[in-house]
């Protein structure tokens, strides 16, 4: 069976955060292959992982997030490396660089497909129609290169947040201990990084998040926003929330309700 390896490139060198992205698309492909989880930020060598699991021979797939910024120091160099010593293998990107800046990625020669914003449903449609043989130039929120031409798929509405699944915090605490990513900040010892929604419904023009949500907004609920919490703080000794989201606020009655 095809392994997928999934990365978190190097965001920062202190404070690492929970790596809510990846863990979105590893919930959706939990059941459907066998997957390991690599982080950037605390690993002291990741290419070395890297390297040495692609070499297993068992990985098909490198899948990664990428803000612009400092994860493209990792993202380019590894991705680069990956596909000239393993080139049988499928990467992909996700991230608001690669879906902003779709062409040059894919121009790149070293990224097959860009999950454009999110990859609840289509990372696992990708994958599931590389593994079959099946056609995914139907599948929702993919960009690729056909005969040249850069191909975006249309958009998924966004989804209703509290039916996707529950973001894998335990298979991430056998990777590194979730203990490492609760940080000191001015708002606790042990801070929670959190997504409690996704979009924005505002349009501002110097904002990376208006071409991928396009003016939309879902949310969690209050009640699985704190199952959440209460979770990270009872388990692993959480005492105060990080809340990651483009613009948390929008629903006023959903806040006062947490």
């Amino acid at each position: 069976m095809n392994h997928v390896l999934l990365f978190n490139p190097r965001s920062a060198k202190t404070k690492p955060r929970i790596p809510n992205s990846i863990l979105s698309v590893a919930a959706a492909i939990h059941d459907q292959l066998p997957y390991v989880i690599v982080d950037g930020n605390l690993e002291t060598d990741p290419w070395n992982k890297i390297h040495q699991l692609l070499g297993s021979g068992t990985f098909r797939y490198f899948a990664l997030t990428c803000m612009p910024g400092p994860q493209l120091q990792q993202a380019i160099p590894f991705s680069k490396k990956a596909k000239a010593l393993f080139p049988g293998i499928t990467i992909i990107w996700g991230g608001y660089f690669a879906s902003n800046q779709p062409r040059s990625v894919l121009d790149s020669g070293y990224v097959d497909f860009i999950i454009n914003g999110p990859g609840d449903k289509s990372f696992p449609a990708l994958l599931n129609a590389l593994e079959n043989n099946q056609p995914y130039e139907l599948i929702n929120n993919l960009i690729y290169i056909s005969d040249g031409q850069l191909i975006k798929n249309k958009k998924d509405e966004l989804y209703d947040q509290d039916q996707l699944r529950r973001l894998p915090y335990e298979t991430l605490n056998t990777y590194y201990p979730i203990r490492k990513y609760l940080g000191k900040t001015y708002l606790g010892t042990k801070t929670i990084a959190y997504h409690a929604s996704v979009g924005c419904p505002f349009k501002c023009s110097f904002c990376a998040v208006v071409p991928i949500y396009e003016g939309r907004w879902k949310g969690k609920s209050a009640q699985n926003i704190f199952r959440d919490i209460k979770y990270l703080k009872e388990k692993h000794g959480g005492n105060a929330i990080e809340f990651h989201d483009n613009n948390f606020f929008v629903s006023e009655k959903r806040v006062v309700e947490f």
